[in-house]
């Protein structure tokens, strides 16, 4: 994956170049997929779930903004269809209900294009942050790593980890609210 590609990096003759987005971010999606799944996932599920975010970007692609970079858009979509795959089959999606409130952070990926100002206010509150609760917040919301798996990298425990995802969410919903 390349971190800091846009989208725009990937047109080619004016048109998304999926073979390249694929060859680059597969290793990105199918992390993403495993952190959510956590073994309840049977490998063809994967492969096809993956078909689906690419698809679904793919379909997507004129709602895409080129100045952005690929991956928020991404995880945002995978995010969508493993939530969906585990709806469809009912397995139990395993979040932090308790800490949880109305922000969720590019969830469905129609809201980026939908709530530009509020992307914009939660982007500089993040980029504004201290390195460790950035890294918690984007290890939990862009990359769905597990509350036990922050707490080991960060080496802080998981109720550490849970506060510190509540107070970040709170001062994100108060920038919000004060941006309108």
């Amino acid at each position: 994956m390349k971190e800091n590609n846009t989208i725009k990096d990937y047109i080619k003759n004016n048109e998304l170049d999926l073979e390249r987005i694929i060859q680059d971010y597969s290793a990105y999606v199918s992390k993403i997929i495993d952190n959510m799944a956590k073994g309840f996932i049977r490998e063809v599920d994967k492969e096809e779930i993956m078909s689906d975010v690419f698809f679904v970007l793919w379909k997507n692609k004129q709602k895409l903004d080129t100045d952005k970079r690929l991956s928020p858009y991404l995880a945002g979509i995978t995010r969508n269809v493993v939530k969906v795959y585990f709806a469809k089959n009912r397995i139990k999606y395993e979040n932090i209900d308790n800490y949880e409130n109305d922000l969720n952070f590019s969830d469905d990926f129609c809201f980026a294009n939908e709530n530009h100002d509020k992307i914009k206010s939660i982007e500089r509150k993040v980029g504004s942050m201290k390195k460790i609760d950035k890294g918690i917040f984007l290890d939990f919301y862009y990359y769905s790593k597990s509350i036990k798996d922050i707490a080991k990298k960060y080496d802080i425990s998981e109720d550490s980890a849970k506060q510190r995802l509540y107070r970040i969410r709170k001062k994100i919903k108060k920038e919000i609210q004060k941006n309108g």
